[in-house]
């Protein structure tokens, strides 16, 4: 996948030849400006080079795996890629230095920077002259089957949205196995004893084991007090189990007993604490992918004693073993029926009937012949084809490319499968794809921090008139519909949260990564991996030592890891031409001065560490575009931030320690001086608000994601007008100083494209009904959140014309004693959560409004003393959740003598224990 570096490596070339950096170079006069001109001259004769080449790698790539002179070549051009890649580097972090004004007026050191250009010219010179070479010799190359056009890789994003993906819990991804299901959905409800506490799911690698076991636990996981999934990887260990499944049982946890206070880092007590706080409950706990019967055996007397169900899933006979023999399934590959049934559900899922057309017949049996029954194969083959024209052609062209990868070999290979759907990716989305294996494995991906990390890496082409962001997230779903990444959480508006890549996927994807030397995952016992690794990742070992270790280093992402500031320093000197440094959830207090020379540095992270504050030389970091200190101790910010121009996410909050009965938002920092000259962002959170910030925030146009505090009434004027400037804002949140200050809406004019809303303070009241009537007209408005409103049963009446509204959260907001929901009020609206109404007696709901309500919570309405009446015109209602209302009504509920909810599958009421909020499942 050469061409997946050229491409980068082109994108790269085109960032450092236009941005402010060039200026200043040709800004200098005489003997270093002869110079650099020589060097960027260079590097324009080095991207033309690179343009002509890559379309040849596009059709070459297919052949690297068959023909070794092709491998030769495609080896070779990564190699040269990656030198062009340390001369920009270094170009750029020379170019900081100079900017930073650590040369200015020394004559000495200006002779050797002039020296330093001049090398770096004649290395682009040599590297160009190889490149050259290399094309030359490519003629004489005999390419096996090869002409030009009959191989078309994908060369762009598809731009279709996602509806739907596969999730391994969902009814419809289970073909073939029912079965097994009703069987395990049947053992799960019987009554536990020790002898029949474990069942085991055994199969081969991609066969639909965590599918079988995903779909039984969340169907049956609401029967039961607590419950734990724990994916087993082949290098566990027993502590890192013991620490996970206490993290999931307390998650989990419906009665909210478990003790808040245990030390996880004591592993040593961790059996007997869960064995104690399982003793008298019933729990399910799924053990997934595990390779090694000792994963039982080293922790049995913690699980063994109590009430509980195991689900093992493993591909080893041993380990399925640890079950009963009655209670073992073994997968087996998927029959003829079945097979094309999911093939068809996954090559032709945009068809209406799901039906194979008749001029393609032909090839959808061979290649359901060809993956031998095994789902994962049918799902990544037929996923593929769905993106080709249906065609005899196009399919006998894969088929045709299938087959020769397999030439003479009459098993199925997996890996060659799931590689094909790999180089069908165009090679930005590939490189995105790359990049997650990274993450640890089963590791839940944050969608906003991935993308803002692929942009960092520079993996994102600028084309159209979004934001490279905007267009990351295109890549994000091209990589979800193709199977490639599998989502984890949607948000209620549907927009994906969260993702995770499949371990098998995992595998091939590291050692991709690794041969091509794109990133490795440190082992400190195999320190080697990583000599030419340009990405590492590590969740344990002496970051130093991954310093000595990656002399080519550019990002590290650290994954909750213990280093000292000593260990960073180390990195921080040695690996100078880093662009990602990603810390989050370590543990560091203090990032040295060191870290602040990183001036390549793209992005910071610094979320959920115990950063207290920034050095003035924060400044220094020229090229930064995301610092993120989501949850840090952070409350102040340097006036140097501000010189950080090519800023496009400036995330600074602090979350106050509350039980969790209180509700406060995140706190935010004074804005800097002149922090309205950033204006290149794109996302601010969360600054206090000021005379001066009100004025001239509306300068800061590109904004998506804004949220300020503090906000005074004289402040309202100003900083809406400026609001109204943030045309491509989404996100929006404002926060009043104080219960005292009235928040004025009547100067807001809500941004077209805005989504989500946040108000808390007081709102006047003759603002809201025209405040509320605009946002009612725009069709992006899925969330609003109001805290601390003051709304009474007339201005609330001001919300039902928002129609689109999909959530709506009132915190503390409401002082009326009756609330009412007219008809045909918030059609769309999916989750309704009231938390805080003092006076609230009484809530009515006529027929035919919030049709589409599917979870309703009521928490800390004490003179509600009735359900909603009109509740049980809520058919779609799922879930409803009761909270420090009237007990009368809670125990009218619990003994389920409320007939208006028997149509409601969960219901749940909360109470106070040890301090702490407790729901506990009552139907």
């Amino acid at each position: 996948m050469a061409e997946g570096v050229v491409g980068w490596l082109i994108l790269k070339l085109g960032d450092a030849l236009t941005n402010e950096a060039v200026e200043h170079a040709y800004s200098f006069f005489g003997v270093e400006g002869c110079a650099l001109k020589g060097l960027f001259r260079e590097m324009r004769d080095v991207k033309r080079e690179l343009e002509s080449i890559q379309a040849f790698l596009l059709a070459a790539e297919r052949f690297r795996g068959t023909d070794e002179a092709t491998a030769a070549f495609v080896r070779q051009i990564r190699s040269l890629a990656y030198e062009i890649d340390d001369v920009i580097a270094e170009c750029s972090f020379r170019l900081g230095e100079e900017a930073d004004g650590m040369f200015l007026f020394k004559a000495v050191r200006r002779i050797r920077q002039i020296k330093i250009w001049y090398r770096l010219a004649e290395r682009l010179r040599d590297t160009k002259a190889s490149l050259k070479d290399a094309a030359e010799r490519r003629g004489r190359y005999e390419l096996k089957g090869f002409e030009r056009g009959t191989w078309v890789t994908g060369s762009g994003s598809s731009k279709w949205r996602c509806s739907g993906s596969m999730q391994f819990k969902k009814e419809e991804d289970l073909v073939g196995v029912k079965k097994e299901k009703d069987f395990l959905l049947e053992w799960v409800k019987e009554k536990s004893d020790q002898r029949n506490m474990i069942a085991s799911v055994l199969g081969m690698g991609g066969i639909g084991k965590t599918t079988l076991a995903a779909h039984v636990y969340s169907v049956a996981k609401d029967d039961f007090d607590t419950c734990a999934w724990i994916t087993v990887s082949q290098r566990y260990e027993v502590d890192d189990l013991l620490r996970q499944t206490v993290r999931e049982f307390r998650k989990n946890d419906r009665r909210k007993d478990f003790p808040e206070d245990v030390d996880v880092t004591d592993y040593r007590s961790l059996p007997d604490i869960i064995c104690s706080y399982l003793k008298n409950k019933r729990y399910i706990l799924v053990l997934d992918d595990v390779w090694n019967v000792n994963v039982l055996f080293d922790s049995k007397d913690t699980f063994l004693g109590g009430n509980g169900r195991i689900i093992i899933t493993s591909r080893l006979y041993e380990v399925a073993r640890l079950a009963p023999e009655s209670n073992i399934i073994h997968l087996q590959p998927l029959q003829e029926r079945d097979a094309q049934y999911l093939f068809y559900k996954e090559a032709f899922w945009k068809c209406k009937d799901m039906i194979c057309p008749h001029k393609v017949e032909h090839w959808a049996k061979l290649f359901v012949e060809k993956c031998n029954g095994l789902p994962i194969a049918i799902v990544c083959i037929g996923r593929l084809l769905s993106f080709r024209e249906t065609s005899y052609m196009e399919w006998e062209k894969v088929y045709r490319d299938i087959e020769m990868r397999l030439c003479h070999n009459p098993i199925m290979d997996m890996n060659i499968i799931l590689q094909v759907s790999l180089e069908d990716l165009p090679h930005n989305i590939r490189n995105c794809f790359l990049y997650c294996c990274l993450y640890p494995e089963n590791y839940v991906m944050q969608r906003k921090s991935l993308v803002r990390l692929w942009v960092a890496e520079g993996f994102v082409e600028n084309i159209g008139q979004g934001t490279l962001e905007e267009m990351a997230e295109d890549y994000l779903t091209e990589l979800i519909h193709r199977c490639l990444l599998v989502v984890v959480k949607r948000n209620d508006s549907g927009c994906v949260c969260e993702v995770q890549m499949h371990d098998i996927l995992r595998v091939l994807a590291l050692s991709k990564a690794h041969e091509e030397n794109f990133g490795s995952v440190y082992n400190p016992l195999k320190t080697d991996l990583i000599r030419e690794a340009r990405r590492v990742s590590t969740e344990s070992g002496d970051i130093a030592q991954v310093a000595e270790n990656a002399p080519h280093l550019r990002s590290l992402l650290i994954f909750q890891n213990s280093f000292t500031s000593a260990s960073l320093r180390s990195l921080s000197s040695i690996n100078k031409l880093l662009s990602v440094l990603n810390l989050q959830d370590s543990s560091i207090k203090q990032l040295p001065k060191e870290v602040f020379d990183l001036f390549n540095l793209r992005f910071l992270g610094l979320r959920r560490t115990n950063i207290a504050s920034l050095p003035r030389s924060v400044g220094r970091l020229k090229n930064l575009l995301v610092l993120d200190a989501w949850k840090c101790k952070i409350m102040k910010l340097p006036a140097e931030v501000t010189k950080l121009r090519k800023l496009t996410h400036l995330i600074i909050t602090a979350k106050p320690v509350l039980s969790s009965l209180q509700f406060e938002p995140s706190v935010g920092v004074p804005a800097p001086t002149n922090i309205c000259s950033l204006m290149s962002l794109q996302t601010l959170l969360l600054m206090e608000a000021s005379a001066e910030v009100v004025r001239c925030i509306g300068a800061l146009v590109e904004l998506r994601t804004f949220r300020i505090s503090e906000v005074q009434g004289c402040h309202c004027k100003n900083l809406f007008e400026a609001i109204s400037n943030m045309t491509h804002l989404t996100r929006l949140g404002i926060q009043a100083a104080d219960e005292q200050e009235m928040v004025h809406l009547n100067a807001l004019q809500p941004p077209p494209f805005l989504q989500k809303l946040f108000l808390l303070g007081a709102l006047s009241k003759e603002s809201l009904p025209d405040f509320f009537s605009s946002l009612g007209n725009l069709k992006n408005i899925t969330f609003l959140r109001l805290v601390r409103s003051s709304l009474d049963k007339d201005t609330f009446s001001c919300l039902k014309g928002l129609q689109w509204l999909v959530k709506l959260q009132l915190y503390d907001a409401y002082s009326g004693n009756t609330m009412l929901f007219t008809a045909e009020s918030f059609p769309n609206l999916r989750v309704l959560k009231i938390r805080g109404g003092p006076h609230l007696k009484e809530i009515k709901i006529e027929r035919g409004a919030m049709m589409s309500l599917v979870d309703l919570k009521l928490l800390r309405c004490p003179q509600l003393k009735m359900l909603p009446d009109g509740i049980e015109h809520l058919i779609t209602l799922e879930e409803l959740t009761l909270d420090h209302t009237a007990e009368e009504l809670v125990e009218r509920v619990r003994w389920r003598n409320e007939m208006s909810i028997s149509h409601v599958q969960r219901v749940y009421v909360g109470s106070i224990r040890n301090g702490e909020l407790a729901f506990e499942r009552i139907i």
